[in-house]
Protein backbone atom coordinates (compact mmCIF):
# COMPACT_ATOMS: atom_id res chain seq x y z
CA UNK A 1 0.00 0.00 0.00
CA UNK A 2 1.08 3.59 -0.52
CA UNK A 3 2.77 5.55 2.21
CA UNK A 4 0.46 7.64 4.35
CA UNK A 5 0.95 11.36 4.24
CA UNK A 6 -1.27 11.66 7.18
CA UNK A 7 -1.40 11.14 10.65
CA UNK A 8 -2.64 11.54 13.21
CA UNK A 9 -2.91 11.04 16.42
CA UNK A 10 -6.30 10.79 17.93
CA UNK A 11 -5.58 9.76 21.14
CA UNK A 12 -5.08 12.55 23.00
CA UNK A 13 -6.22 14.66 25.69
CA UNK A 14 -4.16 14.97 28.77
CA UNK A 15 -5.45 11.70 30.11
CA UNK A 16 -5.74 10.22 26.67
CA UNK A 17 -2.08 10.49 25.91
CA UNK A 18 -0.70 10.46 29.37
CA UNK A 19 0.69 13.84 28.39
CA UNK A 20 -0.64 16.02 31.13
CA UNK A 21 1.60 19.00 30.46
CA UNK A 22 0.97 22.23 28.62
CA UNK A 23 4.31 21.70 26.89
CA UNK A 24 4.37 20.23 23.37
CA UNK A 25 4.94 16.48 23.08
CA UNK A 26 6.55 14.54 20.27
CA UNK A 27 4.72 11.66 18.63
CA UNK A 28 6.67 9.08 16.66
CA UNK A 29 4.35 7.25 14.28
CA UNK A 30 5.22 3.91 12.72
CA UNK A 31 3.24 2.58 9.76
CA UNK A 32 3.26 -1.11 8.84
CA UNK A 33 1.77 -2.88 5.85
CA UNK A 34 0.67 -6.15 7.43
CA UNK A 35 -1.74 -8.46 5.65
CA UNK A 36 -5.14 -8.21 7.40
CA UNK A 37 -5.14 -11.94 8.13
CA UNK A 38 -1.87 -11.54 10.07
CA UNK A 39 -2.83 -8.53 12.21
CA UNK A 40 -4.26 -10.67 15.02
CA UNK A 41 -0.94 -12.54 15.27
CA UNK A 42 0.98 -9.28 15.28
CA UNK A 43 -1.18 -7.84 18.06
CA UNK A 44 -0.40 -10.82 20.32
CA UNK A 45 3.30 -10.54 19.58
CA UNK A 46 3.24 -6.77 20.07
CA UNK A 47 1.68 -7.11 23.51
CA UNK A 48 4.27 -9.65 24.61
CA UNK A 49 7.19 -7.55 23.35
CA UNK A 50 5.74 -4.31 24.71
CA UNK A 51 5.23 -5.79 28.18
CA UNK A 52 8.78 -7.18 28.23
CA UNK A 53 10.20 -3.83 27.07
CA UNK A 54 8.81 -1.75 29.94
CA UNK A 55 11.08 -0.49 32.71
CA UNK A 56 12.33 2.57 34.57
CA UNK A 57 14.89 3.42 31.87
CA UNK A 58 12.27 3.90 29.15
CA UNK A 59 11.48 7.49 28.10
CA UNK A 60 8.24 6.63 26.33
CA UNK A 61 5.15 8.23 27.90
CA UNK A 62 2.37 6.50 25.96
CA UNK A 63 1.81 4.23 22.98
CA UNK A 64 -1.36 3.65 20.95
CA UNK A 65 -2.03 0.89 18.43
CA UNK A 66 -4.55 1.25 15.57
CA UNK A 67 -5.58 -1.06 12.75
CA UNK A 68 -6.86 0.23 9.44
CA UNK A 69 -10.56 0.07 8.64
CA UNK A 70 -11.14 2.20 5.55
CA UNK A 71 -9.00 4.08 3.03
CA UNK A 72 -5.74 3.37 1.22
CA UNK A 73 -3.32 3.67 4.12
CA UNK A 74 -1.11 1.27 6.05
CA UNK A 75 -2.91 -1.55 7.84
CA UNK A 76 -1.31 -0.79 11.21
CA UNK A 77 -0.34 2.50 12.84
CA UNK A 78 1.57 2.69 16.13
CA UNK A 79 1.92 6.05 17.87
CA UNK A 80 4.58 6.46 20.55
CA UNK A 81 4.47 9.62 22.66
CA UNK A 82 7.54 11.33 24.17
CA UNK A 83 8.09 14.56 26.06
CA UNK A 84 10.82 15.68 23.63
CA UNK A 85 12.55 14.62 20.42
CA UNK A 86 15.65 13.89 22.52
CA UNK A 87 13.64 11.42 24.62
CA UNK A 88 12.46 9.72 21.44
CA UNK A 89 16.02 9.31 20.21
CA UNK A 90 17.44 7.95 23.46
CA UNK A 91 14.58 5.54 24.20
CA UNK A 92 16.30 2.13 24.09
CA UNK A 93 13.66 -0.58 24.39
CA UNK A 94 16.13 -3.32 23.44
CA UNK A 95 18.35 -2.48 26.41
CA UNK A 96 15.37 -2.67 28.77
CA UNK A 97 14.37 -6.03 27.30
CA UNK A 98 17.90 -7.27 27.96
CA UNK A 99 17.66 -6.16 31.59
CA UNK A 100 14.27 -7.79 32.04
CA UNK A 101 15.52 -11.07 30.55
CA UNK A 102 18.56 -11.42 32.81
CA UNK A 103 16.84 -13.55 35.44
CA UNK A 104 14.89 -15.68 32.98
CA UNK A 105 15.71 -19.33 32.39
CA UNK A 106 17.44 -20.41 29.19
CA UNK A 107 14.16 -21.90 28.00
CA UNK A 108 12.29 -18.63 28.65
CA UNK A 109 15.00 -16.61 26.90
CA UNK A 110 14.88 -18.83 23.84
CA UNK A 111 11.07 -18.63 23.72
CA UNK A 112 11.13 -14.85 23.90
CA UNK A 113 13.84 -14.60 21.23
CA UNK A 114 11.50 -16.47 18.88
CA UNK A 115 8.65 -14.10 19.76
CA UNK A 116 10.84 -11.04 19.22
CA UNK A 117 12.17 -12.27 15.87
CA UNK A 118 8.68 -12.99 14.57
CA UNK A 119 7.44 -9.59 15.84
CA UNK A 120 10.37 -7.74 14.26
CA UNK A 121 9.84 -9.48 10.91
CA UNK A 122 6.56 -7.56 10.52
CA UNK A 123 8.51 -4.27 10.44
CA UNK A 124 10.06 -5.09 7.07
CA UNK A 125 9.19 -2.22 4.75
CA UNK A 126 7.75 0.00 7.50
CA UNK A 127 7.99 3.80 7.44
CA UNK A 128 7.69 6.45 10.12
CA UNK A 129 7.41 10.12 10.87
CA UNK A 130 7.61 12.44 13.87
CA UNK A 131 5.00 15.05 14.76
CA UNK A 132 4.47 17.64 17.50
CA UNK A 133 1.38 17.87 19.64
CA UNK A 134 0.23 20.08 22.50
CA UNK A 135 -2.37 18.30 24.67
CA UNK A 136 -3.56 21.55 26.21
CA UNK A 137 -3.92 23.73 23.14
CA UNK A 138 -4.45 21.24 20.31
CA UNK A 139 -7.15 18.95 21.70
CA UNK A 140 -10.74 19.07 22.97
CA UNK A 141 -12.91 16.24 24.31
CA UNK A 142 -16.12 15.44 26.11
CA UNK A 143 -15.85 15.01 29.86
CA UNK A 144 -15.14 11.59 31.39
CA UNK A 145 -14.55 9.75 28.12
CA UNK A 146 -13.71 6.07 28.44
CA UNK A 147 -10.93 5.58 25.88
CA UNK A 148 -10.54 1.90 26.73
CA UNK A 149 -12.86 0.88 23.90
CA UNK A 150 -12.31 0.06 20.21
CA UNK A 151 -13.19 3.62 19.23
CA UNK A 152 -13.09 4.79 15.63
CA UNK A 153 -10.08 6.97 14.91
CA UNK A 154 -10.36 9.24 11.87
CA UNK A 155 -7.32 11.04 10.46
CA UNK A 156 -7.19 13.79 7.84
CA UNK A 157 -3.92 15.09 6.35
CA UNK A 158 -3.54 18.52 4.78
CA UNK A 159 -0.76 20.70 3.42
CA UNK A 160 -0.80 24.48 3.37
CA UNK A 161 1.11 27.40 1.92
CA UNK A 162 0.09 29.52 4.89
CA UNK A 163 0.44 29.34 8.66
CA UNK A 164 -0.12 25.78 9.89
CA UNK A 165 -1.45 26.77 13.29
CA UNK A 166 -3.85 29.36 11.91
CA UNK A 167 -5.17 26.75 9.49
CA UNK A 168 -5.53 24.22 12.31
CA UNK A 169 -7.27 26.73 14.56
CA UNK A 170 -9.81 27.47 11.83
CA UNK A 171 -10.62 23.75 11.40
CA UNK A 172 -10.94 23.22 15.14
CA UNK A 173 -13.42 26.12 15.40
CA UNK A 174 -15.34 24.99 12.31
CA UNK A 175 -15.56 21.22 12.90
CA UNK A 176 -13.99 19.74 16.01
CA UNK A 177 -15.19 22.03 18.79
CA UNK A 178 -18.83 22.18 17.59
CA UNK A 179 -19.00 18.40 17.11
CA UNK A 180 -17.59 17.74 20.57
CA UNK A 181 -19.89 20.31 22.19
CA UNK A 182 -22.91 18.72 20.50
CA UNK A 183 -21.86 15.26 21.67
CA UNK A 184 -21.32 13.94 18.14
CA UNK A 185 -17.61 13.34 18.72
CA UNK A 186 -15.67 11.98 21.70
CA UNK A 187 -12.72 14.25 21.08
CA UNK A 188 -10.29 15.50 18.49
CA UNK A 189 -7.34 17.72 17.71
CA UNK A 190 -4.36 18.14 15.45
CA UNK A 191 -0.61 17.58 15.14
CA UNK A 192 1.97 19.45 13.07
CA UNK A 193 4.87 18.10 11.05
CA UNK A 194 8.29 17.80 12.69
CA UNK A 195 10.29 15.15 10.83
CA UNK A 196 9.66 12.67 8.02
CA UNK A 197 7.41 12.74 4.97
CA UNK A 198 4.06 13.49 6.61
CA UNK A 199 1.59 16.27 5.92
CA UNK A 200 1.87 19.77 7.37
CA UNK A 201 -1.21 19.37 9.56
CA UNK A 202 -3.05 16.21 10.53
CA UNK A 203 -6.45 16.35 12.18
CA UNK A 204 -7.76 13.45 14.22
CA UNK A 205 -11.11 12.62 15.75
CA UNK A 206 -12.36 9.89 18.03
CA UNK A 207 -15.86 8.44 17.72
CA UNK A 208 -17.56 5.81 19.84
CA UNK A 209 -18.35 3.64 16.82
CA UNK A 210 -18.69 3.80 13.04
CA UNK A 211 -22.43 4.56 13.29
CA UNK A 212 -21.81 7.74 15.28
CA UNK A 213 -19.03 8.74 12.91
CA UNK A 214 -21.43 8.32 9.97
CA UNK A 215 -24.00 10.46 11.78
CA UNK A 216 -21.38 13.17 12.17
CA UNK A 217 -20.68 13.12 8.45
CA UNK A 218 -24.37 13.33 7.58
CA UNK A 219 -24.78 16.33 9.89
CA UNK A 220 -21.45 17.96 9.13
CA UNK A 221 -21.05 21.13 11.12
CA UNK A 222 -22.29 24.31 9.45
CA UNK A 223 -21.18 26.44 12.39
CA UNK A 224 -18.65 29.22 11.98
CA UNK A 225 -18.70 29.57 8.16
CA UNK A 226 -15.93 32.18 8.34
CA UNK A 227 -13.60 29.59 9.88
CA UNK A 228 -14.63 27.05 7.23
CA UNK A 229 -13.63 29.51 4.49
CA UNK A 230 -10.40 30.39 6.28
CA UNK A 231 -9.53 26.70 6.53
CA UNK A 232 -10.24 25.81 2.90
CA UNK A 233 -8.45 28.93 1.64
CA UNK A 234 -5.34 27.70 3.45
CA UNK A 235 -5.42 24.15 2.00
CA UNK A 236 -2.79 23.42 -0.62
CA UNK A 237 -3.18 20.44 -2.96
CA UNK A 238 -5.14 17.23 -2.31
CA UNK A 239 -5.79 15.83 1.14
CA UNK A 240 -6.12 12.30 2.53
CA UNK A 241 -8.55 10.73 4.99
CA UNK A 242 -8.12 7.41 6.79
CA UNK A 243 -10.28 5.51 9.26
CA UNK A 244 -8.70 3.34 11.95
CA UNK A 245 -9.93 1.37 14.95
CA UNK A 246 -8.23 1.48 18.35
CA UNK A 247 -6.71 -1.90 19.23
CA UNK A 248 -4.81 -1.16 22.44
CA UNK A 249 -2.44 1.14 24.33
CA UNK A 250 0.10 1.21 27.14
CA UNK A 251 -1.43 1.61 30.57
CA UNK A 252 0.53 1.40 33.83
CA UNK A 253 3.43 -0.29 32.10
CA UNK A 254 1.32 -2.96 30.38
CA UNK A 255 -0.10 -3.12 26.87
CA UNK A 256 -3.86 -3.03 27.43
CA UNK A 257 -6.11 -4.37 24.68
CA UNK A 258 -9.16 -2.20 24.00
CA UNK A 259 -12.31 -3.28 25.76
CA UNK A 260 -13.22 -4.28 29.28
CA UNK A 261 -11.34 -7.22 30.76
CA UNK A 262 -8.97 -7.40 27.78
Amino acid sequence: MKQLNLFFTLLLCANFLNAQSSEPSVIEITYLDIHPSKIGTFVKLHKEVSDMAMGDDRTIEASWFYRHWYGSGATVMIMDVYATAEDALKDDFRAVIGQNMKDKSDKEKEAFRAVFQEWWSFFDGHWDEMRTYNPTNNFVAKEDVDWDIPFVFVVGSYNTTGNMREMAKAYMNWQTRPNVEKGLQLGGGYTTHFKGSGADVQFFGGFKNIKEFAETISTQSSDNPEDAKKFWDAVSGPHEDQIYVHVGHLENGVFNLAGKNN
